[in-house]
């Protein structure tokens, strides 16, 4: 009365394991087909904005360069106050002195929006100390034509 059920149910599992096992095997042998990402129907690029790159760079070696940052304005969106340009001559001046630039710049991850865009940046100085955070430019008038947000620039000159 018991031996029935649980043979039934003995063989069902088998059945279930082999199929699963076959399909495991399908899978594993790649005859799955490639998987393209996308967002309401429309394919997502594969390398985004990397076009952007050269600028981009273009715009932070201008802001790391020398000079003061009163002569900077241009590289940030809403240029720095009167204290804030200070306190950054300030502490390029300090980091001058320590022989951290130049500062090579690496970007990853750049994508591009409406009239923004945004990177993973690595700062490196000559030092060989590096810092890596998140950057959002702004389409503006400077030479490259992007500017760094200001909160963006604030953050990277304190990180570096």
């Amino acid at each position: 009365m018991f031996l029935k059920p649980l043979v039934t149910g003995l063989a069902a599992a088998a059945v279930i394991a082999g199929a699963a096992a076959g399909g495991v095997t399908t899978l594993a042998s790649g005859a799955a087909p490639a998987v393209t990402p996308v967002v309401w129907d429309i394919p997502m690029p594969q390398t985004p904005a990397p076009q952007l790159e050269a600028p981009l760079v273009q715009t932070l070696n201008g802001l790391a360069g020398p000079g003061s940052f009163a002569g900077k304005a241009a590289y940030i969106q809403g240029g720095l106050g009167r204290f804030e340009t200070i306190a950054a001559d300030r502490a390029y001046r300090n980091a001058a002195a320590k022989g951290q630039f130049p500062l090579t710049f690496a970007l990853t991850d750049i994508d591009e929006g409406e009239g923004f865009a945004t990177a993973n940046v690595t700062a490196t100085a000559a030092t060989g100390s590096s810092a890596s955070q998140p950057v959002t430019f702004v389409a503006g008038p400077s030479p490259t034509g992007w500017q760094i947000s200001k909160d963006s620039a604030l953050a990277l000159l304190s990180a570096v």
